[in-house]
């Protein structure tokens, strides 16, 4: 019973940050139901009619929207696909961690010298996941019940239900996926990159064949395929149990082969085991590659194909949706609703939707490039490599300052490339962006990495295992505040406290106090971060 204790306290933070990031979501979404499609029965019907149309554009990002003049059809399609996705993700890092992390700390091999077997202790970190996860879906569900309730839409507590166990079903699947890709590689680090390209490739899949693409069979390789055949909160929805089933049976098997791997590999191993002859001669002198002799330079070089992996991916979304933006904003015109939306947006021409739709889209994307710098600095911490940066006579000052520099360099690199696709692409299709206002944009995006990554590292020197989550969180909160102020008229203050909303829309007018504000941030984090590197021991 105490090895399970632990294994549900190790759990404990994430559970309650996706607990409070679903909760948000839903309850947000549920009270913004009535101001964005309306209180007739004619204004939610025209709503929705108009809006299926612009919907079924965004199948790439969103489920295909249906029944929208319901707040049961309006959560499925705003609300829980987002919401999965995030879910599966974090049980991608909890398994990662529970597989891997543990073994990089030395707590494995503590628990296995006291006697508990190999089997044993996985299937007590699995059970301690699957009830963390299980509390966290319910306070979701309760929080999306609770919005729904309070603008006189209640939702039917039995779908609500299954709503949750549908987001259950596929979060086990992404913990699955984090256990059997940490039987393939020797690090956290590793396992959490591999894992989330599984990941995003999963989503991607589904995401053509709901957008029309005739994929075939391959289809079926996507869970979240089998995820969105449930729609239990639409008027006569069902909820597929064979599709759940399918859900719940693919995490068994994941979760077994991880565990049949766990029992047959040595620690600090994998359960594949390569030839030992190498086709490259071992040598003593240095690389030839020049990057590697220079400060902040050596560190981006070590990640490039990390780097373009991030420009090409970036640059095709940048693509998609600036080829989507007049019929994007013509259909957001035609309702009434949304059309007093992007006024309060401050959208006229078809250059600020592209600064409001496609750089706060951006902005998200390169925070999760931020996170996941933080995550493999706290790594770094864990795996040794600090320690050995460190024994070489670098000072921690200079580490940090280091690390924070390559995260603007990458940051740079990719949105550089984000924004010449966007360029490209509106000359393409007709579309006037003023190329000034683009590079002011581009840039200024800098000020948001900058005060990402000095928060993280500042998190990383405090706590490194609470680093990831928190910085997460202050990424999604400052989506949801930026989406929320001006639809429910929130106060400049509100609107303030999200790092996205100070970077403000450079395409429309810079907002050089938010933009010097982000700075004044980076700066405040950076010196914490140098702070918390020089009173911590490494790898406590």
């Amino acid at each position: 019973m105490t090895l399970l204790r632990l294994a549900i306290r190790s759990h404990r933070t994430g559970a309650l940050a996706m607990a409070a990031i679903g909760a948000v979501s839903g309850l947000l979404n549920g009270v913004g139901f009535v101001q964005v499609v309306g209180t007739t029965a004619a204004a939610r019907q025209t709503f929705a009619a108009q809006m299926e149309v612009l919907g079924r554009q965004l199948t790439y990002l969103l489920p295909a929207p249906l029944q929208l003049d319901t707040i049961g059809g309006y959560l499925t399609w705003r609300s829980f696909g987002t919401v999965a996705l995030i879910y599966v993700f974090w049980a991608l890092l909890a398994g990662t961690g529970a597989a891997r992390g543990d073994e990089e700390r030395g707590l494995v091999e503590e628990w296995l010298a006291a006697g508990v077997s190999r089997v044993r202790l996985l299937a007590t970190r699995v059970a301690g996941f699957a009830a963390a996860l299980a509390a966290s879906v319910l306070v979701m569900i309760a929080a999306t019940a609770a919005g729904a309730a309070a603008v006189n839409e209640p939702l039917d507590s039995g779908a609500s239900v299954l709503e949750g166990i549908a987001v259950y079903a596929i979060a086990l699947v992404g913990f699955g996926v984090g256990i059997v890709v940490s039987q393939l590689v020797v690090t956290r680090r590793a396992a959490s990159s591999i894992g989330a390209v599984v990941v995003v490739a999963a989503y991607v899949l589904n995401s053509a064949s709901r957008s029309g693409v005739d994929i075939g069979t391959i289809r079926y390789l996507s869970p979240f395929y089998f995820f969105d055949r449930s729609t239990p909160l639409l008027a006569g929805g069902t909820f597929d149990v064979w599709a759940t089933l399918v859900l719940l049976l693919t995490s068994g098997v994941v979760l077994t082969l991880g565990t049949i791997g766990f029992a047959r590999r040595d620690l600090g191993g994998t359960i594949v085991r390569f030839a030992a002859g190498r086709r490259t001669q071992p040598t003593a002198r240095p690389s030839k590659d020049p990057l590697l002799r220079l400060p902040v330079l050596a560190a981006v070089d070590q990640q490039r194909w990390w780097i373009l992996g991030w420009a090409i991916g970036i640059s095709l979304l940048a693509y998609l949706l600036t080829s989507l933006t007049r019929s994007t904003i013509d259909s957001m015109n035609a309702i009434p609703s949304l059309h007093v939306y992007i006024e309060r947006l401050g959208i006229g021409a078809y250059s600020d939707f592209i600064g409001v739709i496609w750089f706060g889209t951006a902005l998200l994307i390169l925070s999760a490039l931020a996170i996941v710098q933080v995550n493999g600095w706290a790594a770094d911490d864990a795996e040794g490599r600090l320690e050995t940066v460190l024994s070489t006579g670098a000072s921690r000052a200079r580490v940090v300052v280091e690390r924070i520099a390559a995260l603007l360099v990458m940051v740079g690199l990719v949105a550089a490339a984000s924004s010449i696709v966007v360029a490209l692409a509106a000359a393409g299709f007709g579309i006037d962006v003023p190329g000034d206002r683009l590079i002011v944009a581009t840039v200024l995006m800098l000020p948001v990495a900058f005060a990402f990554g000095a928060i993280g590292h500042a998190l990383v020197g405090w706590r490194p295992r609470l680093a990831v989550l928190v910085l997460g969180a202050v990424a999604m909160i400052s989506y949801f505040v930026q989406q929320f102020v001006p639809l429910f008229g929130w106060p400049d203050w509100v609107r303030n406290t999200s790092l996205f909303a100070l970077y403000g829309m450079p395409m429309t007018k810079v907002d050089w106090a938010g933009s010097l504000t982000l700075v004044a941030i980076g700066l405040l984090g950076l010196d914490a971060a140098i702070i918390s590197m020089q009173r911590r021991d490494v790898g406590t």
